[in-house]
């Protein structure tokens, strides 16, 4: 009996302490965007928006792209257009994708990427622009 009890006691705090409460919290792990450059000195390899938002000050994109043979990288990249005629800045964000000659054919469909926008996010308007859309982020 005393066993069995002492096998129940172990496993019930093991249960107990392998839980853990999960809180969104930002993550500090996101790369920051560039400032300050041109879009045609990055690559603009071809990829989806699956979805995207903004979470407290990070930007998560959820993107899709054909590959499998080389690794992607993505970078976020700040364009500050004029000033709109309220006086607020416009910050459009791009995301330039090097697919690093990759010519594999498996189609990546779920691909989650973060970026720190601290810096912007309640400078003024913002918006991600994609070849396909203009995603309004001020919500």
């Amino acid at each position: 009996m005393k066993k069995i009890f002492l096998i129940l006691t172990i496993f019930m705090l093991f249960f107990f302490i392998s839980c853990e409460k999960q809180n969104h919290t930002v993550n500090i792990s996101c790369p920051d965007m560039i400032h300050n450059v041109t879009l045609n000195d990055f690559p603009m390899d071809f990829y989806g928006v699956n979805e995207l938002e903004v979470i407290e000050e990070e930007f998560h994109v959820n993107v899709n792209y054909g590959g499998g043979c080389e690794d992607h990288d993505f970078k976020l990249i700040n364009v500050i257009s004029p000033i709109d005629g309220g006086g607020q800045q416009i910050d459009v964000l791009h995301l330039s994708h090097n697919a690093n000659n990759d010519v594999c054919y498996a189609e990546i469909t779920e691909h989650q990427l973060c970026f720190d926008i601290s810096e912007i996010v309640n400078n003024g308007l913002l918006f991600f622009y994609h070849p396909d859309s203009l995603y309004d982020l001020n919500k």
